[in-house]
């Protein structure tokens, strides 16, 4: 056990803490000398400013004196008008009468550590514990920080407090922004990793490194105890990465992992407590998974730093393949990115093997997998490529609904596969993977397109007036817009130039933070979103003039400049195109698109090029996918749109296929990468395309459907050609979440993304060992012309869903519990707004978005949150989450099971 400093021994004493006495002593004992000469029993050193400021505009020199004569020197020196303090630890006896004579109150001052201190925290006493700790009054009185210890409004200071504000300052938490009160373990371990914090700790005194070391402990259990052993061996700095290595020995009982703790035991020395280790590494795998998590960048790198030195100590104990299960270390995260590879090539022969599942979800349970977040979302990626995979797909009926089904599970399929191309930089089974997944989805949609495109050239040969119910690039305007001009709705309608459906789905997720999509084709039934068939061959020059003339014609965009500016929908409505809409330096908009945007314009249209740029000139970076920042002045168009109350209509012109390493097909006659006119008939990968939808001399092209195919050189991606991606227009349609006088016809989307893109999608126990391929469907030929070539297949017969959900629903509502919790609501909503609602949420398997929600139940979208809020207050009793919202309050999700429990439903037979 340390000794305790003898009564005696001359203390250190802080600037501070000297000025507090100096102070002290002039204003209990004046001796009508304003600068006296005065001697203070303290340690003879001051590495500090020699002047020292005073109460009351007056100044002290410091000096230190280590002898009598250099006391004496002092003295007799000439000064100015400053009080000179002398530190000396020497007694006064030993000074002489001659000396003290001079000095202030002819005596050696002495330092009491406790009044000094007391009273710097503005208490009157030390309580006996603190005072039993003789180490803490010096080492109180030493660390005093330059403003002062904080002030009390208590009488007595604790040795809890105290301590507690001498270790803030001895372990330096300011330098990290926290304070005295944010001392727990977390920021304990957290500090062992600060550069230069153990080896400052090993500067204080011993007797105060052991003192506060024992209340550390004391305060916070075995991780502490386990910290400061290794401080005492001289592994401090080591604390967290060893917590780490110990969190997978010591969880498991290999004989590997035995005899690397044997040598873990060897390195430390003295850490030979099992409780202590095992607290050290449960705190260390909280402390470095929210490190890894923060969103100050510092922190982060300092989390990676301490994973690098933990793998460094795996190596060192020969425990590498014995951390293989860990939940936070490097080699934890690689055996899981194997096993999910694995899972991901089985998952290809037997789709209903559940271990993919199992695979891809502890992969995203590792504490890497926010800072992995990419890897872990491309393997998200091909999970779902391997689900929809087991899941047979028929061929599109039509041109309807070919478009239609790209828009609503296509697309979502090409999504998936741009991410898997980008593919994975580091795990060799996971590359392998990823090819194995990506050549057996791309060639099933290269089979749908082949159909499509057979589709394709009898819809062509029709021509316009034979679309049934499908929206045309040439008729958008006509049915989309045209209905909100007039009911005196201002809107901005934005044209994502080669906005592909895959494009779509990403930037319609990002909006949907801030926007309500709406179908604004609706009239009465449930939303969905809306594809739009562009105009052949699918070129910008053909499809996008054709929208803004709303009829198929071929032009420039001062083409679409004239035409616009004719009046249609008022003088004041514009167009502004790359050039006229960016702004200048300072500004992201030009002023004229600012001022329409904000003005009385009824339609303001904007057409922004990047995604169409980027295919000739590709994109900087690997990442794949498109995001609101990626997409020009999007997000500013926005913002000004919803300060100006507009509805907001985002499409494009075309869509398009990226470069996939394909093959380049030689073609004299090539008018674009994807299409041809000579009069040679298809080849492979081909599709003659003829009549009054073709824009080309003789109204008839040659069109690539096979994606992997072009006739140009080599670009990020093409467009011209006959695949779904090239002729499927994504329409998205949004008002602010605070509209109550929604356009008529118009009704919230449901978001309805594909069975097998959700997380927890099960894969059908009877999907086929094989990969289903494309089937076609057996139909009567269709003649060109004739309806039914263009209708929507026929939806299948309903369920017993509703059924189900009706009954569970009204029995529900007869509860006793359903009407007392009914009678407790402050805002009672019609019991048949309920019945709604929760009949709408069962029907949707239990998720549904809070805005369709609110519509279903007969309520305005403004109030969706009100209303959700409501249900929320009658059916989760006891704060049971029996309704929970998610994604930011979007949706809203009903667990069925929990609310049969709660309300005492009967239980559905297994």
């Amino acid at each position: 056990m340390t000794q305790a400093p003898a009564l005696d021994q001359a203390l250190r004493i802080s600037p501070v803490a000297l000025a507090q006495k100096v102070a002290q002593q002039l204003d209990r004992h004046r001796n009508g000398d304003p600068y006296p000469v005065i001697v203070v029993r303290a340690e003879p050193a001051w590495p500090h400013e020699p002047v020292l400021p005073l109460p009351g505009g007056r100044q002290a020199r410091v000096v230190p004196c280590v002898s009598p004569l250099a006391v004496w020197e002092r003295l007799v020196a000439e000064r100015g008008d400053e009080v000179l303090v002398v530190l000396t630890d020497i007694p006064g006896t030993v000074l002489g009468p001659g000396v003290r004579s001079r000095i202030f109150r002819q005596q050696v001052i002495t330092v009491e550590p406790w009044d000094l201190v007391v009273d710097a925290f503005g208490a009157q006493v030390p309580d006996m514990a603190l005072e039993a700790e003789r180490w803490a009054g010096p080492a109180l009185l030493d660390a005093m920080p330059p403003g002062g210890w904080p002030r009390l409004t208590t009488k007595v200071l604790t040795r809890d407090v105290a301590l507690r504000h001498l270790a803030a300052v001895r372990l330096g938490l300011e330098r990290r922004g926290n304070a005295s009160d944010d001392l727990d373990v977390a920021t304990l371990l957290r500090w062992s990793v600060e550069p230069g914090a153990v080896e400052a700790f090993g500067l204080i005194r011993q007797e105060e490194r052991d003192g506060l070391a024992r209340w550390l402990v004391e305060q916070f259990g075995s991780p502490a105890r386990a910290l400061f052993a290794l401080v005492a061996a001289g592994r401090g700095a080591d604390a967290l990465p060893l917590g780490l290595v110990c969190d997978a020995l010591w969880t498991t009982d290999t004989p590997d992992a035995v005899r690397a703790q044997g040598r873990i035991e060897q390195y430390v020395g003295n850490l030979d407590d099992d409780r202590a280790v095992r607290g050290l590494a449960e705190s260390a795998v909280q402390v470095v998974g929210a490190m890894l998590a923060d969103r100050d960048a510092d922190v982060r790198r300092q989390g990676h730093a301490v994973l690098d030195r933990a793998e460094q100590l795996l190596i060192l104990f020969n425990a590498t393949g014995s951390a293989a299960h860990s939940p936070v270390l490097r080699t934890g995260f690689a055996r899981r990115v194997g096993d999910a590879a694995q899972a991901l090539l089985a998952g290809l022969t037997d789709p209903a093997d559940p271990t993919l599942d199992i695979a891809v979800d502890r992969l995203a349970g590792h504490r890497l997998a926010e800072a992995e977040a990419e890897r872990v979302r491309r393997v998200r990626m091909a999970q779902r490529l391997v689900r929809w995979l087991g899941t047979t797909v028929e061929p599109p009926a039509s041109v309807a609904d070919g478009v239609q089904r790209q828009i609503a599970e296509w697309g979502w399929v090409d999504l998936a596969l741009n991410h898997v191309w980008a593919g994975e930089d580091a795990h060799p089974e996971l590359q392998r993977a990823f090819r194995a997944v990506h050549e057996r989805a791309q060639q099933r949609r290269r089979d749908l397109d082949a159909a499509f495109a057979n589709r394709l050239a009898a819809w062509a040969t029709a021509g316009p007036g034979n679309d049934g119910d499908l929206l045309t690039v040439e008729n958008l305007l006509n049915r989309v817009i045209d209905p909100l001009v007039r009911a005196d709705r201002p809107v901005l309608l934005v044209v994502l130039d080669g906005m592909s459906a895959a494009v779509g789905v990403e930037l319609a997720d990002e909006l949907s933070q801030h926007w309500v999509e709406y179908d604004p084709l609706a009239h009465g039934g449930a939303g969905r979103r809306r594809g739009v068939a562009a105009a052949l061959p699918t070129l910008t020059a053909v499809s996008r003039t054709s929208l803004f003339a709303g009829a198929l014609r071929l032009g420039t965009q001062a083409t679409e400049q004239q035409i616009f500016d004719k009046g249609r929908w008022g003088d004041d409505a514009r167009i502004f195109h790359k050039g006229p809409g960016r702004g200048g330096a300072g500004e992201v908009l030009a002023g004229e698109l600012s001022e329409a945007l904000a003005g009385p314009a009824r339609l303001v249209a904007v057409v922004i090029n990047t995604v169409d740029d980027a295919l000739a000139h590709g994109r900087e970076g690997d990442e794949a996918g498109w995001q609101l920042g990626d997409l020009g002045f999007l997000r500013s168009l926005l913002d000004l749109a919803r300060s100006s109350g507009r509805a907001v209509v985002i499409t494009s012109d075309h869509g398009h296929v990226l470069e996939r390493g394909g093959e380049y097909v030689k073609a004299a006659d090539a008018a674009s990468a994807r299409h041809r006119t000579g009069p040679g008939p298809a080849g492979p990968g081909e599709v003659e395309l003829s009549g009054p939808r073709v824009l080309s001399e003789g109204n008839r092209i040659i069109a690539l459907w096979d994606p992997l195919r072009r006739y140009r050189p080599t670009k990020a991606g093409y467009h011209g050609g006959a695949s779904l991606a090239e002729v499927t227009i994504p329409l998205l349609a949004y008002l602010l979440p605070n509209v109550a006088d929604v356009p008529q016809g118009w009704a919230p989307v449901e978001e309805r993304r594909p069975g097998w893109w959700q997380a927890s999608a099960p894969v059908a126990k009877t999907a086929p060992a094989a990969v289903a391929p494309v089937r076609t469907r057996r139909k009567a030929p269709a003649v060109a012309g004739e309806a039914a070539l263009f209708d929507m297949p026929e939806p299948p017969s309903p369920s017993a869903a509703p059924a189900a959900g009706g009954d569970l629903v009204t029995a529900l509502l007869g509860t006793e519990l359903f009407t007392a919790q009914h009678g407790l609501t402050p805002r009672k909503v019609d019991r048949a707004k309920i019945a709604a609602a929760m009949r709408a949420l069962v029907e949707a398997k239990g998720v549904l978005s809070a805005a369709v929600l609110a519509q279903r139940a007969g309520e305005l979208p403004a109030r969706a949150g009100g209303f959700v809020n409501t249900l929320q207050r009658i059916f989760n009793v006891d704060n049971y989450p029996v309704l929970s919202v998610i994604d930011d309050g979007r949706t809203v999700r009903l667990d069925v099971a929990l609310l049969r429990t709660q309300f005492g439903l009967p239980k559905v037979a297994a």
